[in-house]
């Protein structure tokens, strides 16, 4: 018996592809390609250098999750999309037509071309990028060597590595941390109290914070800075921005001299209707942060739209939420940023890890009630490392002594 649903392919099964796999109905034939069989929780990598999280705990089965939903999963690599067609190939060899497409391909290691960056700098992207540092850490504390480190990216991944670095290595005899900006101060687009307070916490440590600058090249020796600055460094870490997929270009979704598909408020193509774009890849008329909560909604817009396309309904637009941003520092501090305010206390650590356990719970293959051992194990071992030392003030967080309202500079 011929098949005679609408077929939705998503392209990517990161946070915005998922997502809108688990939305669609059963009354599609839905398949999700992508290369990878794990999805990552990206948010937590940087605490795999301190070992506070291990790749176990960051990674679920894409399979499962998507196979719970009622969908297919391809492990494959989608090659050539040629949307006017409604065609698709993958590396894998395979071909496949689709009435809709969800093009949820998240973005690439940026190297801006400075040379010497992808041989000798180390990429800060995924599980396996961070295990890699923290390998390459420990190698160089058994060989004896001084822990001379260069962070290229004083924004949201650089700041948490570091906090992460400082976390387990700060008592370290030989460390010595360089971390490069090009903006004129850390965290560029939040408010300018975090880096003040940033540099305050880092005073007693080797850190030195070179901002208003950029890198040159890269070397097996160290880095050579745009004003003919040298800093010999035994790991030079790379998280100095994102480049986009070659797809949207190659497909016709992002056309000269665009490098993100550019999409209407709805998530629908610019250029071919058939065609949503998610996640970290879409350009919308009024662009919002490459975020993981971003994309959760976006997948889940894109769902209903690319539904409502196939019924021939008219399409929603995308209303970014207002959501707070936690950035943790570390043991050393955490922050609540919502809006203009910042607020700072240990204890946000936690809440922090409670969107973690609750969104691994979620997305755990079997529903929340068949998910919770292996939730309860994520978050006893998480939590005692990360919070337990500061619950038993939560019941009264108001009075914390650690509480504090960063004013504004």
């Amino acid at each position: 018996m011929t098949d005679q649903r609408k077929r939705i392919v998503i392209v990517g099964g990161n946070f915005a592809g998922l997502t809108a796999a688990i939305k669609l109905s059963r009354r599609h034939a839905v398949t999700v390609i992508d290369p990878s069989r794990h999805f990552e929780w990206a948010p937590g990598i940087h605490e795999i250098l301190s070992s506070v999280k291990t790749p176990q705990g960051l990674r679920l089965d894409r399979t499962a999750i998507v196979k719970q939903a009622g969908h297919r999963f391809l492990r494959d690599r989608v090659t050539v999309l040629q949307p006017a067609q409604g065609r698709l190939a993958t590396a894998g060899g395979r071909e496949l037509d689709f009435d809709a497409c969800i093009v949820a391909v998240g973005a690439l290691w940026n190297t801006h071309h400075v040379p010497g960056v992808a041989r000798h700098a180390m990429p800060f992207r995924s599980v396996a990028d961070g295990l890699a540092i923290e390998h390459r850490l420990d190698r160089l504390l058994r060989e004896g060597k001084p822990l001379r480190i260069v962070i290229a990216g004083g924004g949201l991944s650089g700041i948490e590595a570091l906090g992460e670095i400082l976390r387990r290595h700060r008592d370290d005899a030989g460390l010595s941390i360089d971390l490069i900006e090009a903006s004129a101060r850390l965290l560029p687009g939040l408010p300018a109290s975090l880096d003040a307070d940033l540099r305050h916490l880092c005073e007693p440590y080797a850190v030195s914070f070179r901002t208003s600058t950029t890198i040159a090249s890269v070397s097996a020796k160290g880095v050579r800075l745009a004003d003919g600055t040298r800093l010999r460094s035994e790991l030079t870490l790379w998280t100095a921005g994102l480049a986009p997929q070659a797809l949207l270009r190659d497909s016709g979704l992002a056309p000269p001299p665009q490098i993100w598909a550019d999409v209407h408020p709805t998530l629908q193509s610019r250029h071919f209707d058939n065609v949503f774009v998610v996640g970290d890849a879409a350009l919308l008329p009024q662009p919002v942060g490459k975020q993981a909560y971003n994309a959760i909604d976006m997948g889940a817009l894109a769902a209903a739209n690319g539904t409502r396309f196939l019924a021939g309904r008219a399409l929603k637009a995308f209303k970014p939420a207002p959501k707070p941003v936690l950035i943790t520092f570390g043991d050393l501090q955490t922050y609540l940023v919502a809006g203009r305010t910042v607020v700072a206390s240990k204890v946000l650590a936690g809440a922090k890890e409670g969107v973690y356990q609750v969104f691994m719970a979620q997305m755990t293959p079997g529903g929340v009630l068949t998910s919770l051992p292996a939730a309860a194990g994520r978050l006893w071992q998480s939590w005692r490392q990360l919070a337990l030392p500061q619950l038993m003030s939560l019941a009264d967080f108001s009075k914390l002594p650690d509480l504090k309202a960063i004013r504004l500079l």
